[in-house]
């Protein structure tokens, strides 16, 4: 008998977010399949269907998969095929996805769908060629509509994904010089790679093929803004609002440029039209509340998360972010007042941030208590609780409260590694070095790999100019664990400097100057340079941190130190 696969999978796979690619304009159709016979199931055959399908219902997806890939090879039937095929890209079993795709496209050599998930397996193996090919065969086939989902794809892949497909389809944009979506497909490969000149062309390349190739004209826009010229950008995309009023993409990124401007009463004024126009979208709403909130545009967020939690939407987190918001604008009791609202599980995040308030608004009795009520109504974060307490005590100036609070949290559970590494850094605050070096020694005993630790002891010892080779492995370590960390370069460029090799300490401390311009990097990055000479940098470096922070007391001591006048 003849028999299909239900539409179950196809179902959960939407639900899942196996269409992970916003909308796009719908591919050229596709041409109708060879003719083929029609398919008779044995049972063998229909029991594996009914076990995939029982699976997908109960979200069992690699079982789903392993029936229907068996079911697709014994079949040879398109529609079970493609189920496959999309089952195995979504749960990303790439060899899989790629030979179903090769058997899908054995049956219907011209199917855009099976063409494209062919060519986004090669791309995850990294077979650029391969996939160049076949994207090749999708144009010819289908046109440069049938691009858009592929090009939309790149979004959400991790980077290498990302990069490798962007670069194949971007390589293909010589080959088809009329296809506005390869030269879009340029313009992100070129912006991931930090070339804006090389990505505005290739942006207007493509609006020169298609001018309403809406997302080469909104990235166009911002590549604009990121090249220093606002008006510019501002003007691109009002005209594109203007040109197409119910465009709700191309409104959303011209309220992101007006927030990113500081034009908060125009930015404003389109986040009314696009709730206006959109009253039942309320994730849209919750979306540009956030946008505005992180602009700081607090008042725009404030109305809308005041709408929002009018309509009962996600009460918990619309308290949490009105705390955000009165603690953005000074408000400090309303925004306890909001933060205490806070139920499930956003409460211990919200409670911890009022007790956080309470300590800095001189309320810290009120702050203990209200830490010490939630350490009994989450044991197993009493530990972390303990810490932040700890951290809010310093930070107001009562480090030796610190000191006392940890020690009491140790007493009940002496080997727990967060407590001992909050107590160490306390103990330094105080000068109490041997402590310190105690406690950090234990955490490394318990944990030999712990990065904080071990980039914590090395830069101690190297500050102190003791057991440096000692310390300039343990910061190696920690460095290669975390390789980007600018503490953690700043560590080792302070213990390169320490062993007498400043030469090669300044690519570590630049690197950590990029990232973290503080105080205490530019005091180390601004002695380095000084010892090598670059003295005007180094005065650039020290009267930059002075601007930020005048009352620093490493920079103040460096600066007296080495007898300089900044």
């Amino acid at each position: 008998m003849n028999a299909r696969p239900s539409l179950v999978v196809a179902a959960l796979l939407a639900l899942a977010g196996c269409a992970q690619t916003p909308p796009a304009p719908p591919a050229a159709p596709t041409p109708p399949p060879r003719d083929l016979p029609p398919i008779e199931y044995d049972g063998e055959t229909l029991g594996d269907l009914l076990v995939a399908e029982t699976a997908a219902q109960r979200q069992s997806l690699a079982v789903t998969l392993e029936y229907y890939a068996r079911a697709a090879r014994t079949t040879g039937d398109p529609e079970v095929i493609a189920q496959a095929t999309k089952l195995a890209t979504f749960l990303e079993r790439t060899d899989q996805a790629r030979e179903l795709a090769d058997l899908w496209l054995d049956r219907q050599p011209d199917n855009a769908d099976a063409l494209r998930l062919a060519a986004l397996a090669r791309i995850r193996q990294g077979d650029s060629d391969g996939a160049a090919a076949l994207i090749d065969r999708l144009l010819a086939a289908h046109g440069s509509d049938a691009l858009l989902p592929l090009v939309a794809e790149a979004s959400n892949m991790d980077d290498a994904d990302n990069q490798e497909l962007l670069e194949a389809l971007s390589q293909l944009a010589d080959r088809y010089p009329h296809q506005a979506p390869l030269w879009y497909a340029r313009a992100l490969d070129r912006r991931q790679r930090s070339d804006l000149p090389g990505a505005l062309d290739a942006t207007r390349r493509a609006l020169k093929e298609d001018p309403e190739h809406l997302e080469a004209a909104l990235l166009q826009a911002q590549l604009l803004f990121e090249a220093g010229q606002p008006k510019k950008a501002l003007k691109r995309v009002a005209e594109r609002v203007e040109a197409h009023p119910d465009s709700r993409r191309a409104r959303v990124a011209y309220v992101r440029l007006l927030l990113a401007a500081r034009q908060y009463d125009e930015a404003r004024e389109q986040l009314q039209i696009l709730a206006e126009r959109n009253p039942q979208d309320l994730d849209l709403q919750y979306s540009l509340a956030l946008l505005a909130l992180d602009a700081g545009a607090v008042e725009s967020a404030e109305e809308i998360l005041h709408q929002l939690l009018r309509q009962g939407y996600r009460p918990n987190q619309m308290r949490l972010h009105l705390g955000q918001a009165a603690e953005a604008r000074g408000a400090v009791d309303e925004a306890i007042d909001e933060y205490l609202k806070v139920k499930g599980s956003d409460a211990l995040q919200a409670q911890v941030q009022a007790a956080r308030l309470l300590y800095t608004s001189g309320r810290g009795d009120r702050g203990h208590a209200l830490i010490t009520s939630l350490t009994r109504q989450f044991p197993d974060r009493a530990d972390l609780l303990w810490v932040s307490e700890a951290e809010m005590r310093a930070s107001t100036g009562d480090a030796q409260g610190a000191l006392a609070l940890l020690d009491h949290a140790l007493e009940a559970d002496p080997d727990n590694p967060d407590l001992l590494y909050a107590r160490a850094m306390t103990a330094g605050q105080l000068g109490r070095t041997e402590q310190m070096e105690a406690d950090l020694q234990r955490v490394l005993a318990l944990d030999p790999d712990d990065t904080a630790a071990l980039n914590a002891l090395g830069y101690t010892w190297a500050d102190r100019g003791a057991h440096l080779e000692q310390a300039h492995d343990m910061i190696a370590r920690a460095l290669a664990a975390e390789p980007d960390d600018p503490a953690i370069l700043d560590s080792m460029g302070w213990v390169l400097y320490r062993l007498g090799r400043p030469e090669e300490a300044l690519p570590y401390l630049r690197r950590a100057y990029q990232q973290q311009p503080d105080a205490e990097v530019s005091a180390h990055l601004g002695e380095v340079l000084w010892a090598l000479n670059e003295r005007d940098a180094a005065l650039r470096v020290w009267r930059a941190a002075l601007a930020k922070e005048p009352q620093s007391p490493l920079l103040l001591d460096t600066l007296q130190r080495l007898e300089v006048t900044p």
